[in-house]
Parts: structure tokens; C-alpha cells; sequence
């Protein structure tokens, strides 16, 4: 059986947060009480049991608990939602299961509480170690307990833990960047994930920056702390392996490679996102919506669109697309359907032929959108 033929992954999505961050636009509501989030554990659970799933489930599915901050849930809370993809028989032997939780929101107890039930890796918001910064963003945690709660993650036996950082902040200079990444690898994840920062519609950064009060750092200063960042993460013993993320050897994230490398996945909770290789299930985002049982949005994607979305999800690994993966699952020649956007991008210095793939270089990889958007073709 093919990897697209069954289920490789499970994402749960927990909307809730203590407070929204200014840069923020992902379904996440703050301020809502244990009430309110007993309400939504329950409707996640109905989900899940009532949900049967048109393919095969992976026995070794990944799981990745996400929001929002899921680390707000109470540990009894988690354990019925795993209890009930174990009852629906789709959470078995998981080769990984992440938890998201933020510097504050946890302490020894929990941690522990989260290893007995079987996850494996933290993936935790750091953003920055630089105080002002972490308030400009609107963060609810300070760089000490930042620091702490990768400490702490350490002590009670997380060997794989990823750290978030951004940069091109306002505010934010290649120092600061520096600053924060040296001391984020001296502390010793085994993966960061660094995200240029993108300006999206309705978030407070978006506001303040019509209004003139805050200020984007120039392409120029963006740029350098780009090239900082390569540098500095490749002399840390990091390996790329995605345009945004970086591994110690054999830590790579194996739920996102899951999404990257185009595989289907289960998903659960509100606003959450179906695929099972043709179609895409995309869930009521409002809470009442969620809980009242609304049918999620199907959206039928046609052969040329399948064909678009694995090849720029699979350009964003170093790996990049397999043409052997691409003629199996499609029953076409990749070289034959886009010779002359190939042709293109390899003239530009943009992506290369390796070992039976098609991959971007390290330019390609810094213009990575504009690469992509070379095989989009349809409306």
C-alpha cells in the first residue's frame, strides 16, 4: 500500500488561548472558562466516535495536538479525547505524538501527566527571548519562562522538543535575532522551527501597521537575518530539511512531513481540516457552529489542482518531489506535464535535479513562494 492510500496522520485542534497574539489569525478564541471548554471536549469526542474515516488508518499514524494552546485542557480532559480514537480504532502504535504548549501555561505535574499519556515530543512557542519583543507581540510569557519550561521539559524526560521562533518583527534587528537564536540552541532542542513573519488581514499587527504605529524592519534587515539564521542554525549541528525547520540528525517532524509530503490525515475540532488525497473536509470555525454539529464544508479537488498542491508542498522539503512518487500516484510524467516551468526555475538557479527528485536550492528555497506559484495553472 502507498503512503497516499491510508491515513498518516491525526490532528486535534484546541482553539482556546489566554490571550490572542498580535500577529495571530489562526481559529483560536481567548477568555472562555472550563465551561466552555468542557462543552468543546465533549463535541470533539462526538466527532471522533460518530466520524468514520473513507480509508484506512495508518497504524502508525502520528498524532499532533495543536491550537490555539492545548496545554489549557486538564489532563482528564486529553485522556477521553485519546480514549476516544483508541475506541474508534484509529490511534494505535503513533510513531509520534506532539503536544503545542506555551511557556507559562504548564508546570512539572502536567509535563509528567502528558508523558504518561504517550506524547513524545513538545512543540513549544518561543518566539523570542527578548523580553520587549515577546510584549510587542502580544505573548503572555516572559523570555525567563521560556527558558524554564524548556529546562523543566528536559528534566522530566522530552528528548525531542521544537522551539518556535520569528523574525522580521517590528522592532526586531538581526542582533536581537542573534541574540535569541544563540541562546535558544545553547539551551538544546533538538528542533526550531523559524518563520519569517507574514502580516495577515484583521490581526492587531496588521492594525497598527495601517496606522503608522509600528514599523516592519526594511527588506535589507530582513534579508540579513535570514542569512543569519541559515548560518547560524547549519553551524549548530542543525540540518534543514523544510524551508522553515531545522533537526538535530533523526529528529525531523514526522506529523508535518506527513502534510508536506502530501498524505492524507484525519483531523478533529473546530475550524480543523480534513484530506483524504481528493477531497478536503473543512470544519465549522465558530464554536456554537462546531458544537451544534454543523456539516463541514466539502471541497472536491480536481486531478490538475492534486497535482499542483504535491508539488509545491513536497518543494518545501530539501527532499523535494519524487518523480517516481509523482508517476505512481498520478500515472504521469512530472517532466512531461512541466517542462517548461522546470526549465525555468533550474535556469534561475532556483532548484536542481537530485538523486530521482525535484528540489529547490537554498535561493530557491529564500523565494520559495514565487517558486511555487510557477505550477499553479488552474483558477
Amino acid at each position: 500500500m502507498h503512503p497516499w492510500e491510508a491515513y498518516q496522520g491525526i490532528y486535534l485542534h484546541i482553539p482556546f488561548c489566554q490571550h490572542k497574539c498580535s500577529y495571530c489569525d489562526f481559529i483560536s478564541y481567548q477568555g472562555q472558562e472550563g465551561a466552555a471548554r468542557s462543552r468543546y471536549v465533549k463535541a470533539l469526542i462526538r466527532e471522533i466516535r460518530s466520524y468514520d474515516a473513507p480509508l484506512p488508518v495508518s497504524r502508525g499514524a502520528t498524532v499532533y495536538v495543536g491550537g490555539g494552546t492545548p496545554s489549557l485542557l486538564s489532563l482528564e480532559e486529553l485522556a477521553a479525547i485519546f480514549h476516544a480514537l483508541k475506541e474508534k480504532g484509529y490511534l494505535h502504535s503513533p510513531r509520534e505524538v506532539t503536544f503545542e504548549a506555551n511557556p507559562g501555561t504548564v508546570d512539572e505535574a502536567y509535563l509528567r501527566g502528558l508523558r504518561a499519556l504517550g506524547v513524545d515530543r513538545l512543540s513549544l512557542g518561543i518566539q523570542s527571548l527578548e523580553d520587549s519583543e515577546l510584549r510587542l507581540m502580544g505573548r503572555t510569557h516572559t523570555a525567563d519562562e521560556a527558558r524554564h519550561i524548556i529546562l523543566l521539559s528536559k528534566k522530566v524526560g522530552f528528548t525531542r522538543l521544537s522551539c518556535d521562533l520569528i523574525y522580521g518583527y517590528p522592532t526586531q534587528t538581526a542582533a536581537s535575532v542573534e541574540a535569541s537564536l544563540t541562546e535558544l540552541m545553547a539551551l538544546g532542542p533538538s528542533h526550531i522551527s523559524i518563520y519569517g513573519l507574514s502580516v495577515e488581514p484583521g490581526t492587531v499587527l496588521s492594525h497598527n501597521l495601517r496606522q503608522g504605529r509600528w514599523i516592519l524592519p526594511t527588506d535589507d534587515e530582513t534579508g540579513n537575518m535570514y542569512d543569519l539564521i541559515m548560518d547560524r542554525l547549519v553551524k549548530g549541528g542543525y540540518e534543514r530539511y523544510e524551508i522553515s525547520n531545522f533537526a538535530k540528525a533523526g529528529d525531523k517532524s514526522r506529523h508535518n512531513l506527513v502534510y508536506w509530503h502530501y498524505n492524507p490525515y484525519l483531523a478533529f475540532g473546530a475550524g480543523a481540516t480534513r484530506f483524504d488525497g481528493r477531497t478536503r473536509e473543512n470544519n465549522p470555525a465558530y464554536l456554537a457552529a462546531y458544537e451544534r454539529g454543523e456539516a463541514p464544508e466539502i471541497e472536491c479537488l480536481s486531478p490538475a489542482v492534486q497535482r499542483e498542491e504535491m508539488i509545491f508542498m513536497n518543494l518545501r522539503t530539501v527532499r523535494g518531489l519524487s518523480l517516481l512518487d509523482y508517476e505512481a500516484r498520478f500515472g504521469r510524467s512530472f517532466a512531461l506535464d512541466y517542462g517548461p516551468q522546470i526549465e525555468n526555475l533550474i535556469h534561475k538557479g532556483w532548484a536542481k535535479w537530485e538523486d530521482g527528485h525535484f528540489c529547490l536550492t537554498p535561493l530557491g528555497m529564500q523565494y520559495g513562494n514565487l517558486a511555487f506559484e510557477a505550477f499553479i495553472t488552474t483558477d
